[in-house]
C-alpha cells in the first residue's frame, strides 16, 4: 500500500499514533552522566562513581591504571578513604612480537597486552562482591634499533594500555551502577 492510496484521515491518524508512541517511550531514556539520580531515588552516577575506592596495585604498571582510574571515577577530586565501595584489581601484562628482521633478528613491532581481573566489593557489609569482571588492552608498538626510544616507546603503550582498561572499567561501572536495583 502506498501513501498515494492512503487518505489524509488515515496518514494523520498513523502520524498521531506514532507522535503518542515516541512520546510514551521518551520517558524511558536517561543520560548516563546526566545530573538525574540513578533508577527511583538515590545519588547521581557521578556521585556514585565517587563513591568507589580504588585499592593500591604494586609495581610502575599498577600505579598508572590506578592513577588513571581514580581519575576517570573522581574528575580528579582524589581516591575517596573509606567510601561504601572498594574496587580490587589483579593485573597481568606481556608482550608479543609478531614481526622479526631476517636480517638483524630484532623485533620490528611488538604488541603490548594488559589483562585485568577486577572486583567492585561493598565495605559496608564485610566487603560482599558485587561485580566480577575482566577488562583487556591490546596496543601496538613500532622497534627502534635505538635502545633508549624502545624503552620509551614501551613504556608509552603501557601507558595507553593503562588509559585503555581505565576506561572500560569506568563504563562497566557505570552501567552497573545505573542497572542495579
Amino acid at each position: 500500500m502506498s501513501l498515494r492510496n492512503l487518505t489524509k484521515s488515515k496518514v494523520l491518524a498513523r502520524f498521531a499514533a506514532l507522535a503518542l508512541l515516541a512520546g510514551t517511550l521518551a520517558g524511558c531514556f536517561q543520560p548516563m552522566y546526566g545530573q538525574s539520580t540513578l533508577i527511583g531515588t538515590g545519588p547521581s552516577l557521578r556521585d556514585a562513581l565517587r563513591d568507589v575506592e580504588v585499592v593500591e596495585i604494586k609495581g610502575r604498571l599498577g600505579q598508572e591504571l590506578r592513577n588513571d582510574l581514580i581519575f576517570e571515577l573522581t574528575g580528579g577530586e582524589g581516591n575517596p578513604k573509606g567510601a561504601p565501595y572498594k574496587l580490587v584489581m589483579v593485573l597481568t601484562s606481556g608482550s608479543q612480537i609478531p614481526q622479526v628482521d631476517v636480517v638483524s633478528g630484532r623485533a620490528l613491532s611488538e604488541i603490548i597486552s594488559l589483562d585485568v581481573q577486577y572486583q567492585l566489593r561493598d565495605s559496608t557489609n564485610n566487603n560482599r562482591i558485587l561485580l566480577t569482571e575482566k577488562a583487556l588492552a591490546r596496543v601496538t608498538i613500532d622497534r627502534s634499533q635505538q635502545r633508549f626510544a624502545a624503552v620509551r616507546a614501551l613504556r608509552d603503550a603501557q601507558n595507553r594500555a593503562a588509559k585503555i582498561v581505565a576506561e572500560q572499567i569506568r563504563s562497566r561501572l557505570a552501567s552497573y551502577f545505573l542497572t542495579r536495583t
